[in-house]
């Protein structure tokens, strides 16, 4: 299996080519896959077949896969997976009053130990609408102002599920609620892997910045989120059947929009549980 790797037109992602599932991937190809995933944030992967067991043994040589909170929307399979949904058929439709998560955030960013990335599997797309956005967290960093970057090098933040995400948010039930405590992470977060520092506050999850007033706080927070939410720091993916879309979520942050209302949508979901 030969693997090839395209640079998107774009502040960040990249077209992967040459994956095929239903045959064995040897180490190699796979340490392409993944280092590119390091160096170009959002992989696009397209033309693979809706095999459920072979999109998840894939999704798990990334690492742990870890279930997402709102366990109502899991597989049926696994709790591995995950199903986003308009389609009442799945099982799993939702119900709420915007798309789910078109709104800008980092997955598990609310967790103690966030995750690393998130796989988006498009099951069944509308013909039109429905694109997520993905933000680079790298360049929204390198581009700061460096009185800014000094200023926000040592800070915390406060994140919390669904903080700001208004009506794209599932409310958590109580069970749910206690396990997911507010979190504090850095401001400022150095990727273990290719070593470049990012921006790890987003709008959807990021309560406060910790030891600053609430005016202040919040000041800081929407300067940070105005400036990395510009359009040169992001990439625009229109789904098609049978794509995996890869995010690295310690670099980027990602929102989906609607566009489609009246029409299903269906994606499975598979995290990346942080490894630090």
């Amino acid at each position: 299996m030969t693997i090839t790797v395209e640079p998107l037109d774009a502040p960040l992602g990249a077209l992967v080519k040459g994956v095929d599932l239903s045959a064995p991937m040897d180490p190699s190809a796979f340490a392409a896959i993944r280092r590119a995933l390091v160096d170009h944030l959002v992989l696009v992967i397209s033309g693979l077949s809706g095999d459920f067991q072979a999109l998840l043994a894939f999704g798990r040589r990334f690492g742990t896969l870890v279930p997402h909170v709102l366990e109502q929307y899991h597989h049926p399979e696994t709790s591995e997976v995950s199903i986003i949904s308009t389609d009442p058929a799945t099982g799993a439709g939702r119900t709420t009053d915007m798309p789910a998560g078109a709104f800008w955030h980092s997955d598990l960013s609310y967790d103690a130990n966030p995750s690393d990335a998130t796989m988006l599997y498009s099951v069944d797309v509308p013909d039109e609408g429905g694109d997520t956005l993905f933000a680079n967290m790298v360049l929204a960093y390198e581009t700061l102002p460096e009185a800014t970057k000094q200023r926000i090098e040592d800070l915390q933040a406060v994140h919390r599920y669904g903080y700001r995400g208004g009506g794209a948010v599932v409310d958590l039930n109580q069970e749910q609620e206690s396990g997911h405590p507010d979190v504090l992470h850095p401001v400022v977060r150095t990727h273990r892997e290719s070593g470049k520092m990012a921006l790890f506050v987003n709008p959807g999850f990021t309560v406060r910045i910790e030891g600053l007033d609430e005016d202040e706080s919040r000041e800081l927070l929407d300067e940070l989120f105005e400036h990395a939410t510009k359009p040169e720091f992001i990439y625009r993916h229109k789904w098609r059947p049978g794509q995996m879309v890869a995010s690295d979520n310690r670099a980027t942050m990602h929102s989906a929009t609607g566009g489609y209302e009246g029409k299903p949508q269906t994606l499975w979901r598979m995290i990346v549980g942080g490894t630090g």
